[in-house]
């Protein structure tokens, strides 16, 4: 369901708020708007003759056929273009900027779709290897090529050449006869059955580049997804983008709080292969699609499945998937070890690690103390102190293997001036401890439920601190002012008589108690 009133979290919470959609106000397309006026009498009688009216055409731009500006528009995919890496079990997506982009319009008009309901996408995410195109002929345009200087002799392409996407116009997703000559021939396209170009929105030339692929309907049968399933490979996501890590020179954004689209492909890459992700558009296309998710049967009968459907790339990236080599993140920390791997009779053999795997600056001909500080992950840096004097300092991360406990620091400790342990081989002090106890204050002042609970806490100790000291003074200076008079019993012997007031406490005693009272209550406010 849509979200119509997001809240939005604290950034340093890093809470993540997945969001069905995100409706736009109005799809993108051409609109024409008409008003009506006329005038009623008591009886609800029209008296004004033929209504006054008014005819407005307007359009919501939006891109259609290609990205006019991909850089803005894609925030990310994933995986990473020419990536290479374990992604056998990962299915590709694309990131947009524009939360309600997925769903500006739609793959059947009308949509017949609630608002608060599922609402399908007009994006997908094809994933296409070379054994779709040695499997399928037709995949792509014709696989021939001519030779340069030559113009007759044919060249057959590589199944890899015929899944990059061919460079073409507008003009090429309409049949011949409905503008001049193309390439799209007998196959179909998003203005199959066109018979001129009507089908264009405002802004649109039928000269405009685009980038195509043609799938032949066997293959996308098997692979692209159901109406069904387009209501559920898109999807919002708001979460803070404040840590979020930035190219070398770029500004931190505005709003903390980033809200993306995110579009996901419904098929899995093969292991041990090169593949190729495609963004398509599916607009208008519904009836191209299957049928159900097993494939087989596409949802429009009596189409010819020998032929292919042109579809306008939006995005095209590569990637490999590795399999022989394992790319877990496992195997490569125990690649930077030092360890080999390598396949004995189809088994994966792992070598030995390196003698010593530390991330270690080398200093070739220092001598003991200065080589086993570097071997044991220490840095020297320098060091400015707190008497407005200037050293050199060890320092290592809280990563390094080697246990460099150090004597002397009894926990728990007020500053990190305690944490700094001097090193009498080499004159030097080690920082480490020093630079991790800071950064842990830094960071767990950083949260903000923990900070004001220490706040409170702090205020609420040195409160009972001034009140503990308040109730001692007193009980000091005028505990036996203040104590209750001893009880007296009267004489058996005498009958009671009128007793004497008791004598009033001196003025200057009292003056004394509301003086030392005022001074304490001023104390604890402070």
């Amino acid at each position: 369901m849509t979200d119509p009133t997001p809240s939005t979290p604290p950034p340093t919470d890093e809470y993540v708020t997945f969001i069905q959609n995100q409706l736009p106000g109005l799809e993108d397309g051409d609109y024409q708007l008409d008003i009506g006026q006329y005038v009623n009498d008591s009886d609800h009688q029209r008296i004004s003759g033929d209504a006054l009216s008014r005819s407005y055409t307007f359009a919501v731009l939006g891109d259609r056929f290609r990205l006019s500006n991909p850089a803005a528009t894609v925030a990310s995919t994933f995986p990473a273009s020419n990536d290479t890496g374990e992604f056998s079990t990962v299915l590709p997506h694309v990131v947009f900027t524009s939360p309600s982009f997925p769903w500006a319009r739609a793959p059947q008009y009308p949509p017949g779709k609630d608002a608060e309901g599922d609402v399908p996408t007009w994006l997908a995410v094809l994933v296409l290897d070379d054994d779709d195109a040695a499997a399928y002929p037709t995949l792509g345009l014709p696989a021939v090529t001519a030779t340069p200087g030559d113009g007759s002799a044919p060249v057959t392409a590589t199944p890899g050449d015929r899944l990059t996407p061919v460079t073409a116009t507008l003009g090429d997703l309409f049949p011949p006869g409905a503008y001049g000559h193309t390439t799209l021939g007998e196959n179909y396209s998003y203005f199959t059955g066109a018979t001129d170009t009507s089908g264009l929105q405002v802004g649109q030339q039928v000269t405009d580049p685009v980038q195509t692929i043609d799938i032949p309907l066997a293959l996308l049968a098997d692979i692209a997804p159901t109406l069904g399933d387009l209501e559920l490979t898109a999807h919002v996501r708001r979460l803070s983008v404040q840590n979020k890590p930035m190219a070398l020179g770029a500004q931190p954004p505005a709003d903390p709080i980033g809200t993306f689209a995110i579009v996901v492909g419904n098929r899995l890459p093969q292991p041990a292969k090169q593949s190729h992700a495609y963004l398509v558009s599916l607009e208008s296309l519904a009836g191209f699609l299957p049928t159900t998710s097993d494939g087989g049967t596409l949802t429009t009968s009596g189409l010819d499945m020998t032929k292919s459907l042109r579809l306008a790339v939006l995005l095209h990236w590569t990637f490999f998937t590795k399999q022989d080599e394992s790319a877990a993140f496992v195997d490569r920390l125990e690649q930077l070890n030092g360890r080999t791997i390598t396949k004995v009779s189809g088994q994966t053999v792992y070598g030995p690690d390196a003698a010593n795997t530390n991330l270690r600056l080398t200093a070739p001909g220092a001598s003991p103390p200065i080589s086993t500080a570097l071997d044991s992950g220490y840095v020297p840096l320098d060091h400015d102190l707190r008497t407005t004097e200037s050293t050199v300092s060890w320092y290592r991360g809280p990563l390094s293997p080697i246990d460099r406990t150090p004597a002397g620091i009894t926990l728990p400790i007020s500053s990190p001036d305690q944490a700094l342990v001097f090193d009498p081989t080499t004159g030097m002090f080690d920082a480490s401890l020093a630079a991790a106890w800071t950064i842990g204050r830094l960071v767990a002042l950083q949260d903000q439920s923990y900070a004001s609970s220490l706040y409170a806490w702090k205020k609420g100790l040195t409160q009972a601190v001034v009140d503990s000291v308040e109730r001692t003074i007193i009980d000091e200076v005028f505990g036996d002012l203040l104590a209750p008079p001893p009880a007296t019993q009267p004489p058996a012997t005498q009958p009671p008589t009128a007793q004497a007031a008791a004598p009033a406490a001196p003025a200057s005693t009292r003056t004394l108690l509301h003086d030392t009272m005022r001074l304490i209550k001023n104390a604890g406010a402070q």
